[in-house]
């Protein structure tokens, strides 16, 4: 009796432990305000629908905290914008999950402010002011390495509460976020302000731990097929979180400023166009270094 009772729970655990070992333990959001959080569940569920998905528990989870996840193991895939280091440290799935535009930064000011920047002329106008980011935000990093000046905050409903109280001048959003963040009307006295956008390269990746190589490739090796189809494309305009950046004509009059990134990965897939949806045109004003696109990095153009 002692012997089947043993097997049976034997089979019993095996069985469990089968069908859930295609669970991916994924990071909970950064906060009430982190409306992109569907977006990467979404596509997640679509490219490895084989895959059951669950949200760890726990409060607002930072993006230096869901990388310090990963790397414990408590969650299976993290998405984070890349830099070198973090390409060291883990494993990037190196096509970029807004095909680029994340790199296209729009700022989130105080409605009040719309005069204030009307009056920008040329990047040192933008230069002068403060712009809220994170502290551990490779976006940071290329700020500064350009001059700008940026007040490095560690938690994300801090950056809006801080812009709100007046702390800093702008949150740069990339427009592929900025909408769904703001569509909540949790922050009634900011605004989405189109006039003057921040353009880098800088790619958004999912990451896994270096030691789930079989993980990674398979997810790779799906949304590159799910990109070069033209399907992801399609997602991107489609999604709740991401259309209301569309049409992207909508910003072929905005000034734009272009900024290097100095950490950019020297493995990003530049050449494979079919990754990258780029703006209609750059009407680039003139910057403090330079009025061409970014050096190495993909032309806008549509």
């Amino acid at each position: 009796m002692r012997l089947w009772t043993a097997l049976a729970l034997f089979f019993c655990t095996t069985a469990i432990q089968a069908a859930t070992s295609d669970l991916l333990y994924l990071q909970p959001p950064r906060s009430d305000a982190d409306a992109t959080h569907s977006y990467y569940l979404d596509l997640l569920s679509v490219v490895l629908p084989e895959h059951p998905l669950t949200i760890i528990r726990g409060g607002a989870t930072s993006q230096e905290r869901s990388m310090q996840l990963l790397d414990r193991g408590t969650i299976t895939i993290a998405w984070s914008g890349t830099n070198t280091p973090r390409e060291k440290q883990f494993r990037p799935v190196r096509v970029p999950l807004y095909a680029g535009l994340l790199g296209i930064r729009m700022p989130v000011i105080r409605a009040s402010d719309k005069r204030r920047f009307d009056q920008i002329s040329n990047e040192s106008d933008l230069k002068a002011m403060v712009a809220c980011q994170g502290g551990q935000w490779p976006d940071s990093d290329i700020m500064e390495a350009n001059g700008y000046t940026v007040e490095r905050i560690t938690s994300f409903e801090q950056m809006y509460r801080m812009l709100e109280g007046g702390r800093c001048d702008y949150f740069p959003r990339g427009i592929t976020e900025i909408y769904g963040e703001l569509e909540s009307n949790t922050y009634p006295s900011l605004m989405a302000y189109d006039r003057v956008l921040l353009a880098y390269t800088f790619p958004m990746y999912f990451f896994t731990s270096k030691d789930n190589e079989a993980l990674a490739r398979k997810l790779e090796e799906r949304l590159l097929t799910f990109a070069e189809s033209g399907d992801l494309q399609a997602f991107i305009r489609q999604h709740p979180v991401t259309r209301s950046a569309f049409p992207l004509a909508r910003f072929s009059e905005s000034l734009i400023f272009s900024l290097k990134n100095p950490d950019l990965p020297a493995e990003t897939p530049l050449q494979n166009r079919a990754l990258w949806m780029d703006l209609p045109s750059e009407r680039h004003s003139q910057t403090d270094s330079e009025t061409t696109p970014l050096t190495g990095d993909p032309v806008l153009h549509e």
